[in-house]
């Protein structure tokens, strides 16, 4: 492990105690046993180091969703399939999600999401395209509807920003199903998954008729 991720590890453990947001840079330096002048080496603020701690969170979640569609032999429904899956059921640690939701931090949070959405669209927007060219989707804008489906996950269903309850997280992802459906040219139901595990839904839910 190099210094600068031992560094972020530092900070993390130091989230995870309830300590990020009063430490300064002395005290992530001591936590990692360097001298202060070693930290700037690599971060000129403690931001800075926070700010790297979320890239580089965010990236192992993209890089994850990545190697889910690695197999070949998975058909562009099931592509999209395990991106949802993979994207919604890696969690962020507990103590830098509500460091990242704190008013002061709004600036990471909001950056954090554009890095999300920047990198996921292109993506999911591959996956849309070859579903097209295997007359799977009949999709006539993979990039804006990738665009349009990130921007729901990563703001209208966060939690750490709008407390929706079960009931309600059922119903928006029954209509943000049926939406993407409609856009692929899909039978109703096809992106069942999407609601599929919800906590209200027990198994019950219908996709929303068209």
């Amino acid at each position: 492990m190099g210094k600068r991720d031992f560094i972020l590890d530092t900070m993390q453990e130091l989230l995870k105690e309830e300590k990020g947001a009063a430490c300064s840079v002395s005290d992530i330096a001591k936590r990692a046993g360097i001298a202060k002048g070693g930290l700037y080496y690599y971060f000129k603020s403690k931001e800075e180091v926070f700010d790297a701690l979320v890239e580089r969170t965010y990236e192992n979640v993209i890089e994850k969703c990545k190697s889910s569609i690695a197999d070949a032999a998975l058909t562009p429904l099931q592509k999209l399939e395990m991106i949802y899956k993979t994207y919604r059921g890696t969690l962020i640690a507990a103590s830098l999600d509500e460091y990242l939701h704190q008013p002061q931090n709004a600036h990471i949070h909001q950056k954090s999401l554009a890095v999300i959405l920047n990198s996921l669209s292109p993506i999911i927007a591959g996956v849309i395209r070859e579903g097209n060219e295997e007359g799977i989707f009949h999709c006539s804008y993979p990039e804006e509807i990738s665009e349009f489906l990130m921007s729901i996950f990563c703001f209208l269903l966060d939690p750490g920003i709008f407390r929706w309850s079960n009931e309600q997280m059922l119903t928006k992802l029954q209509v943000l199903a049926s939406i993407i459906e409609t856009q692929l040219g899909i039978q109703a139901g096809s992106l069942a998954f999407f609601y599929a595990s919800s906590p209200a839904n027990a198994g019950k839910a219908s996709p929303v008729r068209r």
